[in-house]
């Protein structure tokens, strides 16, 4: 009888030990959520074809861990809001600020990005600080960190809009003053649209942003890890560094992970 007992526990144990590992590897990968945006030139769509740095890097680490890699492309304010409100959502390229930090988890970096405010070179626009912009309109990507950091700071002078191609629209169109971006997003966006990059001037720069994966607060840690020490491997073997060259980026790839 004892002998039984014993046996059936065992079985038991053996049981949920199994399920435990199976659902711990399925959301390393499988039973994520990722999703990104048409925001070149970190992840971008060209051709009905998914790319840029970031993507790369994630299909890598997914690779990596032997999970799938099926990534979806949402508007930035929805895959935000779902980064937000869903277990086990991930959403890159996710520029990590103070005002994030304890919102999600993080994995990185994957990415550097120089933010400032741009303007038409004949516009002829000078700035010495961020207040000078006040009297101009701004245009931002809605729900994106430009637009939280003029929010925080009192500002009502911006236009957002859903995608950078039409930040860049209104911007050459003199709809708007000022475009408030990063450099890569500014060329990226200006070879889609086939405008000479040095017909924009970085006006204002205002700060370097550490771009990275981010992950739905409540997704395990040990998820975490083992997505950080893939990361963390492709950085070692020279993979990340190769991504960059490919899209001729360098100067994108994030100096704190060296060469």
């Amino acid at each position: 009888m004892i002998t039984i007992r014993r046996n059936r526990l065992f079985a038991v144990g053996v049981t949920a030990l199994c399920l435990w590992l199976s659902t711990g590897h399925a959301i390393a990968g499988d039973d994520l959520t990722i999703i990104t945006e048409d925001y070149p030139p970190l992840n971008y769509v060209e051709k009905k074809e998914l790319k840029g740095p970031s993507v790369d890097i994630v299909r890598a680490i997914t690779d990596r861990l032997g999970a799938g890699s099926k990534i979806k492309v949402y508007p930035w304010a929805r895959g935000y809001k779902l980064l937000e409100t869903r277990k086990n959502t991930v959403l890159f390229s996710t520029a990590r600020t103070n005002a994030r930090e304890k919102l999600f988890k993080w994995v990185g970096p994957v990415a550097e990005k120089k933010i400032g405010l741009f303007a038409r070179r004949d516009r002829k626009i000078k700035l010495k600080t961020l207040i000078d912009a006040e009297k101009y309109l701004i245009g931002v990507q809605r729900g994106s960190v430009t637009m939280q950091y003029l929010e925080e700071r009192g500002f009502r002078n911006f236009d957002p809009s859903a995608k950078s191609v039409a930040n860049l629209r209104k911007l050459m169109g003199g709809r708007n003053d000022l475009w408030f971006a990063s450099n890569s997003t500014v060329a990226g966006t200006c070879e889609r649209l086939d405008v000479d990059v040095k017909d924009l001037e970085l006006v204002l720069e205002i700060e370097n942003t550490h771009i990275y994966i981010a992950f739905n607060k409540e997704t395990p840690d040990d998820v975490i890890d083992r997505w950080q020490k893939a990361y963390d491997d492709l950085v070692n073997e020279g993979v990340v560094k190769k991504i960059f060259q490919n899209y001729n980026l360098g100067g994108m790839r994030p100096s704190v992970v060296g060469d």
